[in-house]
C-alpha cells in the first residue's frame, strides 16, 4: 500500500497494520516458499472464478471481517500450474481447502486498506472505520472451505474469517458481469491463463473523453515496455482497457474543496495525506474489472495533479497528465504487482511498519548484513563492503552498478538496507530504472502469472 510522497524525494509510501480480533492463531500460510506443494488444478477447479466481496472494519485494537456477497466470474485467468502462492508476501493470506480431504488447494497473499489504516493515529485512538475489499479464487468443483488470516506485527497469523460452502450454493450469485462498458483489447499475445493480464480502468473521464483514455493507456503501456524487465517479457502480457464514462471529469481534491462525481470515487488525501490518491471501494474496482480477464488492475485518473497509490497485490492508481505520471505508474505498479517496498527515507503517517528485530517480507529491503542471509546474496558485487557506501566501493566499480546494502529504505534511516544506490522504488534519478533486485522480483512474479512451457 503506497501513496505519493513529495516529488523531490520519491514517488510513494505505504504502511500496514493488523487487526487483533481473531478466530485463532495460524501458522505461516502453506503457500510460502518453504512449504509449497504442487496441486493439480483440473482435479479441484473449474475454469470459472468466485469473487468474495468482504468488509473489514475496526480500529487498531480490534477488528472484524464480514462477508458481503459471493459472485461467480466467467473465467479464471490466473496460474493453473501452481495454485499455491509461492511467495511469503502479504499482510493477509487467503487459503482454500477441499472439504472432503482437508487438502490445501489454493492460496494467495495480499494487502488491504484496512491493514494500513490500523497503523494510523486515529486507529490507535480507537476510531473505527470500514473498508470494502474483494478477493478471487478459481471456482472449486466440490464443497470447500475458505479462510482469511492477517499477519500480526510479530509475523504470526490470526485467522479472522472462514466459510464452508458448495460451489452450487444459492449464495453464489450468477449474475452478468457485463455493465455495458467499452472494452479495449490493446495488446493480446495469448491465452489469459498463460499471460500476465493487465487491465487499465478509466476514472474521471467524461463520455467525450474515451479517445483520451485510450491514448493515456497506450502512453503508459509504451513507457512500461521501454523498461526492464517488462521490455524483455513483452510477449508474456495481455493489455486491455475498460472505459466507463464518469458523470464528471476529474477527481476529488478535498484539500481544495473540489469534488467530482466519478466512476470509482477516487480521491486525494486518503487517510489524511494530501498526495495520497486512492479509491476506497474495493468492491467497485473488481466489479468493473471483471468484464475482462485480469490478474492485475491499474486505474488511470484523468487529472494533471501529481499523485498515486497502491494496494499491494491488488491494484494501483495514478494520474495521467502530470509530467512524471509514467514514472509514478511504474513505481506504483512495482508495489501492486510485485510487492516491492519503497527504498527511500522519509516520514510516514504510519506506526511500526517494519518492527525492530524482524526481517521485512518485501524482496528489496533488509535488516541483515549477513552475506549468506541477505536476500540478494547471489547478486552482491564481489568484495563489496556491508553496509555499503560509495566511498568504500571496490576500485573501478560503476556506482550505478554496485549491488550491496545501502543504509536507508522503507522510510527508515538507520538499520534498514536497500540493494543499490538508485532505483525506481526510491527517489527520482536521471535514469529511471528498477534496481537489479527489483527487476528479479518482478520477473519472478511474471513467471508466476505467465509460466513458461517448461515450468
Amino acid at each position: 500500500m503506497r501513496c505519493c510522497l513529495a516529488l523531490v524525494c520519491s514517488l510513494s509510501l505505504w504502511g500496514c497494520g493488523l487487526g487483533m480480533v481473531s478466530l485463532g492463531v495460524c501458522q505461516e500460510p502453506s503457500g510460502s516458499p518453504e512449504a509449497i506443494e504442487r496441486v493439480d488444478f483440473d482435479t479441484y477447479f473449474t475454469d470459472k472464478a468466485l469473487r468474495f466481496e468482504l468488509l473489514q472494519f475496526g480500529s487498531q485494537a480490534e477488528s472484524k471481517t464480514v462477508l458481503h456477497r459471493i459472485v461467480e466470474e466467467p473465467n479464471w485467468p490466473g496460474n493453473r500450474k501452481q495454485p499455491l502462492f509461492p511467495f511469503p508476501y502479504g499482510r493477509c493470506s487467503l487459503q482454500v481447502y477441499d472439504q472432503a480431504s482437508g487438502q490445501l488447494i489454493y492460496s494467495f497473499g495480499f494487502d488491504t486498506l484496512y491493514n494500513e489504516y490500523a497503523t494510523t493515529k486515529p486507529a490507535a485512538d480507537g476510531k473505527w472505520r470500514s473498508f470494502p475489499f474483494s478477493v478471487r479464487i478459481p471456482k472449486p468443483k466440490s464443497r470447500f472451505r475458505v479462510e482469511l488470516a492477517i499477519r500480526r506485527s510479530d509475523h504470526t497469523w490470526d485467522k479472522v474469517w472462514e466459510k464452508s460452502l458448495r460451489p452450487s450454493n444459492q449464495e453464489v450469485r450468477q449474475e452478468s458481469n457485463d455493465f455495458g462498458d467499452t472494452v479495449l483489447e490493446m495488446m493480446i499475445t495469448g491465452d489469459p491463463a498463460e499471460r500476465v493480464d493487465l487491465v487499465f480502468l478509466a476514472e474521471g473521464y467524461s463520455k467525450s473523453e474515451q479517445d483520451k483514455f485510450r491514448a493515456d493507456a497506450d502512453r503508459m503501456t509504451r513507457f512500461m515496455f521501454e523498461h526492464e524487465p517488462y521490455r524483455s517479457n513483452r510477449q508474456r502480457f495481455n493489455i486491455r482497457g475498460v472505459f466507463r464514462p464518469s458523470p464528471e471529469s476529474g477527481v476529488d481534491e478535498p484539500d481544495k474543496r473540489s469534488y467530482r462525481n466519478t466512476a470509482l470515487n477516487a480521491s486525494f488525501k486518503t487517510l489524511g495525506v494530501d498526495r495520497y490518491l486512492l479509491t476506497e471501494d474495493g468492491h467497485a474496482i473488481h466489479q468493473y474489472a471483471a468484464q475482462v480477464p485480469y490478474d492485475t488492475v491499474v486505474i488511470l485518473v484523468n487529472s494533471s495533479r501529481y499523485g498515486g497509490g497502491a494496494i499491494c497485490l491488488d491494484f494501483c492508481i495514478c494520474t495521467v497528465d502530470e509530467s512524471h505520471s509514467p514514472e509514478v505508474f511504474l513505481h506504483e505498479f512495482g508495489h501492486s504487482f510485485a510487492y516491492l517496498a519503497d527504498e527511500y527515507i522519509g516520514t510516514s503517517p504510519y506506526n511500526e511498519i517494519y518492527p525492530e528485530g524482524l526481517e521485512p517480507v518485501e524482496p528489496n529491503i533488509t535488516r541483515t548484513l549477513d552475506r549468506k542471509l541477505i536476500k540478494w546474496s547471489s547478486m552482491l558485487t564481489e568484495e563489496v563492503p556491508l553496509p555499503t557506501t560509495l566511498s568504500l566501493a571496490p576500485r573501478g566499480t560503476d556506482p550505478n552498478e554496485l549491488v550491496g546494502a545501502f543504509e536507508g529504505g522503507g522510510y527508515v534511516k538507520k538499520g534498514m538496507f536497500r540493494p543499490q544506490i538508485n532505483c525506481a522504488m526510491g527517489s527520482f534519478s536521471k535514469q529511471f530504472q528498477y534496481c537489479v533486485v527489483c527487476r528479479h522480483a518482478i520477473e519472478r512474479m511474471i513467471d508466476y502469472y505467465a509460466p513458461l512451457p517448461s515450468e
